[in-house]
């Protein structure tokens, strides 16, 4: 009451003072302002009583009650509702925003002739359908089986970032990697100090010590804080190498280098716009929109659409052309890829929106089934007998009539002799559907080993117009070297189809990171099998898928030591238990001592020498069985390649070395008789060959230690006694690695020949007895078998040519989606 009574007191504005004679002046008198204030007349002072009687609640009524409310709501007497979905735009709301200033009864009617349609290739057909309506259902959502997709164009045109990857082990980043990134700043010096420096060092005193003492102390200060900058500068960029070498690419900036790339969005010509019309395009979330480009194809030129581009009125009614790329690809726990566009279009009152949904193609692994475009190989540390490798590998490439030649990487100034070519990256590919067939990128994978240099060589050795690279860092031990990352060819299963296939991983004690990276694409599921019972823990030591012509379209060839341990007894049991057990030549490369001395019985006697090769046969079984569960493949469609392990053990062998001489052999032969008579040839085979001089040929990391974070291979022991090595031979879950070279190691050169390392075996009636039993289980599947020898280079530090080389593979005629 009090509130009332005050408002009430004060004069309304523009109300003539009661008892003040009116003014009628036609100009108001500035200068007054009314009479002076009175407080006599506020009336008299408040009195509490003149408020009335305090509240009660009981005069508010009766409580209330929802059934006061009338009859529930139905939204069918609302009437029709006009403004409709999608493509129409929000008109009548955009009218009332448009006038504020006029009144209801001046607002004309609302409207909604305003319809804007922007399309993508979302039936996934390569093209944008803006005549019909096949592109218009379900544009705004993205499923596996439609939804537009587009690339993440990270090539590397006329190799611009490429080409500024310097140093050892492409250790060395230049400045358009930094563009942006926050480096010291150089600390500056007033010119009028310097402008008369001289050059030569000796006037260079007479001028120094010609300065003031002011002038010496900061020019001293300067030169101190330079020499802080340098050192600044310096750990900056080389501290971040591994984070920042994949971050220059094609699509880094906002400039297009290669519209091939582009996907294609389109929106529908409208005609009927009036001259004032604008249009926008944005993406419309925050993450995606940083993950992504759009493009304006404007006087047959692309620009990049910024967020303040606008579309005149022109461009609208012809209807837009636009392109769309991604900055990167898929990420575990990141982006997942998803960019829905949105465009708007104002003319005059009337607004209109309209949006569709694209996502980023997944990165794919490759498969044998695509037809092999070029190997790849690493120089290690340019050994002789590496060198050689390299030279017979180029030689075989030619000969198989691949479309590129051989590809050395020049690995020499990187971590001990790296030669693991297979094992630091892995060859993958994008796809999109085009108009006239797919529209792919080669993109390589760095294995998941930051601390591996040679990954480093992918983004500065292999990227191209046509090659992007990408990398998902972390500390992965041996099984994300990425020759554990197999691939099984597209099949259908159980009412799933697979039409790229499905990755395959091998686990140890811990989860692979790659496997994080591929469950992000969303597309091959990746198998996993059991590979802890192998010391290095790669799923290419024991497995391998070739394509043949079936219904399947593909066989599965798994190494069979059951296999291999009965062509060691059955010519053990013809009388050639004597015969050295490897038939190798001398190479012109290789050490003193390079003949295996080691006889068949010697093998044999071995103390749980068949234990251990039947132990390996169940662990492959057990995995066997995981891939027929995933994949339904039958026994038929499974051959067996005859094969032997042994123990792994650092820097310990189980064969024995000797001179290249007649006398040497014959020795050999007599000391085992000798034993044999002694009762002592039992033992001589158990014992493994101490370290010799091939030891310093061989050099650096074997498969295992190249693919073992440098402060774990540190705190592993790098000896070991030969007695600990019988210990551990006669232990059921010892790890293994191949006896003789691992043929299923192989390198698929086509849809009828693989390339394999020479087994070796014992020469039993002029024929290796291995070579000839894996040609025939090749010869099954209608393959032959090119044989090399990687004894030294490769087999003697755990891997073997599959190892030591990589593929890239054709990618025209494959179609994921």
């Amino acid at each position: 009451m009090r509130l009332a009574f005050l408002v009430a007191a004060l004069p309304l504005t523009g109300a003539v003072p009661r008892d003040l004679p009116v003014k009628r002046a036609e100009t108001p008198d500035p200068g007054w302002d009314g009479p002076p204030y009175n407080p006599t007349d506020d009336g008299p002072p408040y009195n509490p009583k003149d408020d009335g009687p305090p509240y009660n609640p009981k005069d508010d009524g009766p409580p209330y009650n929802p059934k006061d409310d009338g009859p529930p709501y139905n939204p069918k007497d609302d009437g029709p509702w006009p403004i409709s979905s999608g493509t129409e735009a929000e008109a009548t709301h955009a009218e009332s925003l448009a006038a504020p200033n006029q009144t209801a009864a001046s607002t004309p009617p609302a409207t909604n002739s305003l319809k804007i349609t922007i399309l993508a290739d979302s039936n996934r057909d390569g093209k944008v359908d803006i005549a019909g309506a096949t592109d218009l259902v379900g544009k705004e959502t993205w499923t596996e089986e439609s939804g537009a997709l587009f690339l993440a164009n990270i090539v590397d045109t006329d190799r611009r970032c490429s080409s500024q990857i310097t140093g050892s082990c492409a250790d060395r980043l230049g400045d358009i990697f930094f563009l942006g990134f926050p480096l010291p700043e150089r600390p500056v010096l007033d010119p009028k100090i310097t402008e008369n420096e001289p050059i030569d060092q000796f006037d260079w005193k007479d001028w120094f010590h010609g300065l003031s003492e002011s002038d010496k102390a900061a020019y001293n200060e300067w030169k101190k804080k330079i020499k802080e900058y340098d050192e600044a500068y310096q750990k900056a960029r080389a501290g971040s190498v591994d984070e920042r070498i994949s971050t220059c690419h094609d699509s880094s900036d906002d400039n297009l280098r290669n519209s091939t790339y582009l996907a294609p969005l389109r929106t529908t010509p409208n005609p009927g716009l009036s001259d004032s019309a604008t249009g926008s395009i944005s993406v419309a979330d925050k993450t995606a929109a940083s993950n992504v480009r759009l493009f304006h194809k404007t006087g047959g030129q692309w620009v990049f659409i910024s967020s303040n581009y606008t579309f005149k009125a022109e461009d609208l009614r012809a209807g837009l052309e636009l392109g769309i790329d991604g900055r990167d690809v898929r990420r575990p726990g990141g982006w997942d890829g998803r960019a829905t566009i949105e465009f708007k279009v104002q003319d005059g009152h009337k607004a209109a929106r309209d949006s569709v949904v694209l996502r980023v193609a997944p990165v794919l692994t490759q498969h044998h089934g695509q037809r092999l475009k070029q190997l790849l190989t690493a120089t290690g540390a340019r050994r002789d007998n590496q060198q050689r490798f390299i030279q017979e590998l180029g030689q075989i490439s030619s000969k198989a009539g691949l479309k590129a030649p051989l590809h050395v990487i020049n690995t020499s100034r990187c971590e001990a002799n790296e030669i693991w070519a297979q094992d630091f990256f892995e060859p993958g590919y994008m796809s999109i559907p085009g108009p006239n067939g797919p529209v792919s990128i080669h993109i390589m994978i760095r294995a998941a080993q930051d601390y591996r240099r040679a990954g480093r060589k992918i983004f500065q050795d292999l990227r191209s117009n046509t090659v992007g690279a990408v990398q998902h860092l972390a500390k992965g031990g041996t099984t994300d070297s990425t020759g554990n990352l197999e691939t099984v060819p597209p099949y259908k299963h159980n009412n799933k189809s697979y039409p790229a296939g499905r990755a395959v991983l091998g686990w140890g004690d811990l989860r692979p990171f790659m496997m994080d990276f591929l469950d992000a694409q969303e597309t091959q599921a990746p198998i996993t099998l059991n590979t802890s019972w192998l010391a290095v823990q790669h799923t290419d030591e024991f497995m391998q898928f070739l394509p043949v012509e079936s219904e399947r379209g593909w066989v599965m060839m798994v190494d069979d030591p059951r296999a291999g341990l009965d062509l060691l007894q059955k010519a053990q049991q013809d009388g050639h238990g004597n015969e050295l057990a490897i038939s190798r030549p001398k190479s012109p490369t290789d050490p003193d001592e390079w003949r295996v001395a080691n006889t068949i019985d010697e093998l044999l006697n071995i103390t749980n020498f068949a234990g251990f090769q039947e132990s390996c046969a169940g662990y492959i079984e057990e995995n066997i069985n995981v891939i027929k569960r995933e994949t339904g493949i039958s026994d038929a469609e499974i051959i067996r390649i005859p094969s032997l392990y042994q123990v792994y053990y650092r820097n310990k062998r189980v064969w024995r070395y000797a001179k290249d001489d007649g006398k040497q052999r014959r020795q050999t032969h007599d000391l085992v008789h000798a034993q044999k008579s002694r009762g002592l040839g039992e033992q001589q085979g158990q014992q493994p060959a101490e370290d010799s001089e091939e030891d310093d040929l061989i050099g650096g990391y074997d498969a295992l230690e190249a693919g073992t974070p440098p402060q774990e291979l540190n705190d592993q022991p790098a000896k070991a006694t030969a007695k600990s090595l019988k210990g551990r031979q006669e232990q059921r879950h010892d790890q293994a690695v191949a006896l003789y070279p691992g043929t299923i190691n192989s390198v698929v050169l086509n849809e009828k020949q693989i390339l394999a390392p020479n087994p070796w075996g014992p020469m039993i009636e002029g024929q290796d007895v291995f070579a000839a039993a894996v040609r025939a289980a090749y010869q099954k599947a209608n393959y032959t078998v090119i044989y090399m020898d990687d004894w030294f280079t490769h087999h003697e530090k755990v891997g073997e040519v599959h190892c030591g080389s990589n593929a890239i593979r054709e990618l025209s005629a494959v179609k994921w989606w």
